[in-house]
């Protein structure tokens, strides 16, 4: 089974308008076994997973390191047991001045504990593009997708279903054929929808072209054109609430009967 722990993009939300869907930014969890689990992304949707203490060994598969996925790393409780293990694995990008990420995430004055204060055993590994990791009962294959400063796509593949999840992506380039191809014939396409088709095309303001996100016209052109069963909405706009939300998939229903909207705490 497949967790989605945060669905929301840019920053988390609260309040009575965002209750149905929730407020925490990516984060997707699947268990490999009672012992240990692999872990996508390090949004807020993290904090879920202090209270489980059956874990002792974690992959975190980051997509990227824009903030709201990797906000809720430092109060993931793991970091600081010295009986976690904990594998971090990151696009190997000739741009990036460290390797080790969590010298910059735990680093006063912006986060009051220091690395020298995590307790985990902690690995990074450092992935491109046609990786593959296998694990019991669990394939990933990884491939570099569309958005500022890079994104990783993750393809995971169970013994009874494959779930293609694209984070953050904009479409529009050549990208868009590969992704069809990489996500053909999957059950689901978990696909980043951030903004209704009007606002992304300014028709209702700034055009929101180029800003690295898609819409949920653009994720039925795909799943259509690769024979995916389902398209999973995700990465919400923190600005729709759940009357917006609702409209929205209401409206994808209408194209492709197979959608769903993403909320905090659903299982795949």
């Amino acid at each position: 089974m497949l967790y989605l722990l945060g669905t929301r993009g840019t920053l988390p939300v609260s309040g009575q308008r965002f209750v149905k869907y929730g407020g925490n930014t990516t984060c997707l969890m699947t268990p490999i076994d009672e012992k240990s689990c692999i872990i996508f992304d390090g949004g807020t949707g993290i904090m879920s997973l202090n209270k489980y203490n059956n874990f002792e060994e974690y992959h975190i598969f980051l997509t990227h390191l824009h903030w709201d996925h990797i906000v809720g790393v430092p109060i993931f409780q793991a970091f600081y047991n010295h009986k976690k293990k904990i594998h971090i694995y990151l696009e190997n990008k000739p741009t990036l001045q460290s390797t080790d990420i969590l010298e910059v995430l735990f680093n006063p004055p912006f986060f009051p504990v220091p690395r020298n204060k995590l307790r985990a055993e902690i690995t990074m590994n450092l992935i491109d593009t046609g990786d593959q990791f296998s694990f019991p009962g669990i394939d990933i294959h990884a491939a570099e997708g569309n958005h500022p400063d890079g994104v990783m796509m993750y393809k995971i593949i169970y013994p009874d279903k494959s779930v293609l999840f694209t984070s953050d992506y904009e479409h529009g380039t050549p990208v868009d054929d590969f992704l069809i191809e990489f996500a053909y014939g999957c059950d689901y396409l978990i696909y980043d929808t951030t903004y209704h088709p009007d606002e992304y095309a300014g028709k209702s303001g700034m055009s929101r072209v180029g800003w690295g996100h898609s819409t949920y016209q653009q994720g039925i052109e795909f799943v259509k054109k690769a024979n995916v069963k389902n398209l999973v909405m995700t990465h919400h706009n923190p600005d729709y609430d759940d009357i917006t939300l609702d409209e929205m998939g209401i409206m994808a229903r209408r194209q492709f009967a197979n959608t769903f909207v993403a909320y905090d705490g659903m299982v795949i």
